[in-house]
């Protein structure tokens, strides 16, 4: 079975919802959050023991990154989805 590496992309409250999601999906790794704010992401990755990216555009265009899933405010959501989709990436955006 695929292992999907998953990098959540924004360290607010909701990341935190979609790190425990990812938890939960048997074939799925968290692997690591960017932020704007660099020490949300690093609380965060301690938390959940994964990566902190400097921001979207890196995560993108990690090759071990498989799918991002975007945990902005709505308003923040089209640059890092368009970025992921412009990658080759798989983009989860509520």
């Amino acid at each position: 079975m695929k292992i999907w590496n998953i990098g959540v992309v924004g360290a607010g409250l909701i990341a935190d919802f979609h790190a425990r999601a990812i938890g939960d999906i048997a074939n799925a790794r968290l692997v690591g959050f960017c932020d704007s704010v660099p020490d949300r992401a690093e609380k965060l990755a301690e938390k959940y023991s994964c990566g902190v990216f400097d921001d979207y555009q890196q995560m993108a265009n990690d090759n071990n990154v498989d799918i991002l899933t975007i945990a902005t405010p709505s308003g923040f959501h089209l640059e890092p989805t368009v970025a992921g989709a412009e990658a080759g990436k798989h983009v989860l955006c509520e």
